[in-house]
Parts: C-alpha cells; sequence; structure tokens
C-alpha cells in the first residue's frame, strides 16, 4: 500500500475551462488540489503559444493556492523578472533553455520563489544533472511534449525518472519529482513507482469530462492508494 502523504495533485491551468473561469477557480478551490501550474510557452520552445503575463494576476486574484509559472521558453531570463513581479509563486525553467541555467535559478530562490528545474520528456539524464538538481527546490520531468494537451504519455520518461531519483538519493538530495503530461489513473502508478511525488494535471485525468473535478481527483488518489494501476498500462 502505497504511503499517500507524501504525494501531491496539481492542476494545469490550460485546461481548465476558460470560457467560464470565475466557476472553474471555485471547483478549484473547494477541491485538494495542491498547487495550479501556468504555462507559458513562446512559440519556439514548441511549436505553440500559451499563456503570456497578463492572465497571472486574474488567477492570482481567484485562488489562494499557489501558482507555478512554466516557462517553456528559450530563452526565459526575458520573462523571470515580469514573473517575479506578478507575485508567482514559483518559476520553472528548462535545462535545455538558451540561458544560463544556474544563475536564473539562484535569482529565482533569492526573489523567494520555488525555482524549478524542467527536462523536456526525450532529455535522457545529462552527467552534470547533480549540480543543477543541487540549486532547485524540485524537478519537473515532462512525459509529453510541450505545449499541446491530449498527447500520448512518453514511456521512456519512467526510465530518466528513476535515473534522476537514484542520482539524487546517492548523493542525499531530497527535493521532489514533478511529471506533467497525459498523467491519469492509467499512468500514475508508474510515476509514483519511478520515483516521482507530484504530478500535474489535465485533461486526460484532473479534467476528464465524464467525472467532476474531484471526483477525478479521487481517483487518481485511490489509485495511488491501492497500489494498482487497475492492471492496464496504455500511456495514452
Amino acid at each position: 500500500m502505497i504511503n499517500l502523504n507524501k504525494y501531491k495533485i496539481n492542476a494545469s491551468l490550460t485546461c481548465i475551462n476558460l470560457c467560464n473561469i470565475k466557476d472553474s477557480m471555485q471547483e478549484i478551490n473547494n477541491s485538494s488540489i495542491s498547487n495550479l501550474h501556468y504555462d507559458v510557452v513562446d512559440g519556439r520552445f514548441n511549436n505553440c503559444f500559451m499563456f503570456g503575463d497578463r492572465m497571472l494576476p486574474v488567477f492570482k486574484s481567484l485562488t489562494d493556492k499557489s501558482i507555478i509559472v512554466h516557462l517553456a521558453c528559450e530563452e526565459p531570463t526575458l520573462y523571470i523578472p515580469t514573473f517575479i513581479k506578478n507575485k508567482a509563486d514559483g518559476i520553472i525553467i528548462h535545462y535545455e533553455s538558451k540561458c544560463d541555467v544556474l544563475s536564473n535559478l539562484k535569482i529565482i530562490k533569492q526573489a523567494g520563489l520555488q525555482a524549478i528545474l524542467g527536462f523536456c520528456c526525450t532529455t535522457d539524464v545529462p552527467d552534470d544533472f547533480l549540480t543543477y538538481a543541487n540549486e532547485a527546490d524540485s524537478i519537473l520531468k515532462l512525459t509529453v511534449f510541450p505545449g499541446f494537451s491530449g498527447q500520448k504519455f512518453y514511456k521512456p520518461a519512467l526510465e530518466h525518472i528513476k535515473e534522476m531519483k537514484k542520482r539524487m538519493d546517492k548523493e542525499n538530495i531530497s527535493i521532489p519529482i514533478e511529471v506533467d503530461g497525459n498523467i491519469n489513473r492509467n499512468t500514475i502508478l508508474s510515476c509514483a513507482m519511478a520515483g516521482a511525488t507530484l504530478f500535474t494535471g489535465g485533461t486526460s485525468g484532473l479534467f476528464n469530462k465524464n467525472h467532476t473535478l474531484q471526483e477525478n481527483l479521487s481517483i487518481l488518489y485511490k489509485t495511488l492508494e491501492n497500489g494498482v494501476n487497475d492492471d492496464v498500462h496504455h500511456y495514452e
């Protein structure tokens, strides 16, 4: 049986009903969702655009939950000051981005925010991983390609998570690993067994239209609690 105390499920704000933000946020506020995940995609890091800076204050005004800004951007240095000013609670920058990642992690931490290091789903664990992990408050591992919902789960990412956890455990680095991308009842347990403890839910799980938000949340936690994955591993 899996101990649920160390696991937290976060919500991707790109997957809420943006035509009815107030009610969507109220539903989130009434749930046991931990944090909120705010994606910013610049159209260069990935071939799409996502939230800019102006929606963050809107979401902040509608919730007391922490909002983590995910900068899926080639040059996050350009945007970090804006999101610090707009009171993000944490900022994710990517190992693959074109910036001095270590310096930017330090800037984010010095501003009093969570500094989170992101990795794309296809990125192998680099040789200098521990150097970066030592400067981060947590790790984000994408399990789909950034920017598009409804993609298939990228199964090789599980081996990356296992390797990250193994290296950090060996050096007594006790920061959590978060997964983001097609997290649902068929994938969440595999991620947990690989070493993830934080899960960002989107359209395939947390916002599945067949159930309410709280029902979907209960399904995910129940899957973890039972320590089974309905004996199904679709990775869809």
